[in-house]
């Protein structure tokens, strides 16, 4: 498993080599994704540099964890998302309903839904924290008008 593992990132490296694309191989990240619950001794190697072998990966602001759940992730969405939104309260009366509206959806809902395809089947109670977020968003339109 591991040589053909090391003849695909030697065919990754040779392509960007072919397109003159730059790989930094300190920077290359690897994580098993297993229905096994014992670990592989894996040791994958990516232009000469050894790459360690992570309990999880991240992605562009998304962490992958080989369970592919997504509890943890979405819980520190809703958590940055609710503070965006505890801002918007505090400074709603300098702003009229529409652009508090335009404010939600830029900062809050945006937030919210990053990545929100690969999140999407999780349990009803990991999605409850985004819906708390919604509701408290509605509540504060309702008082402003």
């Amino acid at each position: 498993m591991v040589n053909r593992l090391n003849l695909s990132l030697q065919a990754v490296s040779d392509w960007g080599d072919a397109n003159l694309v730059r790989f930094n191989a300190s920077k290359t990240q690897a994580c098993l994704f297993s229905a096994k619950r014992s670990r592989f001794p894996l040791t994958p190697t990516f232009r000469g540099v050894s790459v360690p072998m992570g309990d999880r990966l991240e992605l562009l602001g998304v962490t992958l964890m080989p369970i592919l759940n997504f509890g943890s992730y979405i819980e520190t969405k809703a958590q940055l998302a609710g503070r965006k939104l505890g801002v918007l309260s505090r400074v709603r009366r300098y702003f009229t309903p529409e652009q508090l509206l335009t404010l939600y959806q830029i900062q809050v809902r945006s937030c919210m839904e990053y990545c929100s395809h690969l999140w999407d089947g999780s349990a009803k109670y990991q999605l409850e924290a985004l819906e708390s977020i919604e509701r408290r968003a509605k509540k504060l339109n309702d008082e402003d008008q």
